[in-house]
């Protein structure tokens, strides 16, 4: 997470405490991985305090590695898969079931290909000012057309539920990419994960209705 170490660890704490409470509320096994997301947002940013270590040198440097390594792999190869899946398992609409079905069709796409380039190309990580950049060895063209790609699991899916509070949660997640975007254009890939790991606080209120509250279909 951005801004310190300290940061990364305490919201490691809470956002593991958040997915604890998420996962004793549900009632069914297919909620089970929708209420894990804060739980393993909050093991992708205890990764992220050991890059922060890392690049302190306060640990050794295969340690931090280690951990800059894990940590992409929850950024671009967990997620793509992760959300769709737990949305599409929650899913009662059987139309809206089919079409997440799709987002999931793309977010193996990503993954696979993320998963390819993270065995095939060196990623590194540096500090800029109360953030982390991660640098990607891809050209821009591909980078462009995977960052589109990705933004159809990991979001479309969202908006694309039945649940309404799953919907805004959806449209919370697309704002904080924006804002990524436009204002922390350097270290996109740790400020948005600050911002939906932040936002995957909704999920236990989600867990916590009886009855899920849905759309028109």
């Amino acid at each position: 997470m951005c801004f310190s170490t300290t940061a990364s660890f305490a919201a490691a704490t809470i956002l593991g405490s958040i997915g604890i409470l998420s996962l004793k509320k549900t009632t069914q096994p297919e909620q089970i991985p929708f209420a894990a997301i804060p739980l393993v947002f909050a093991t992708q940013q205890f990764f992220e305090g050991f890059v922060w270590l890392g690049l302190l040198h306060k640990i050794p440097q295969n340690y931090s590695d280690m951990a800059l390594n894990l940590f992409l792999v929850f950024a671009m190869v967990v997620w793509p898969l992760w959300v769709p899946t737990a949305i599409m398992l929650i899913e009662k609409n059987e139309k809206r079931k089919r079409i997440l079905k799709f987002t999931l069709g793309i977010g193996v796409s990503v993954s696979s290909l993320s998963l390819i380039y993270l065995l095939t190309r060196h990623s590194e990580a540096s500090i800029n000012p109360y953030h982390i950049h991660y640098e990607l060895e891809v050209n821009y063209t591909l980078k462009i057309c995977l960052g589109i790609l990705y933004l159809i699991p990991t979001i479309l899916a969202q908006i694309l539920s039945s649940n309404k509070k799953i919907i805004i949660m959806g449209s919370l997640v697309l704002c904080s990419y924006l804002i990524s975007i436009f204002f922390f254009n350097d270290t996109v890939l740790s400020v948005w994960c600050f911002f939906s790991a932040i936002i995957s606080v909704m999920i236990y209120y989600v867990i916590s209705q009886a009855k899920y509250s849905t759309t028109e279909s």
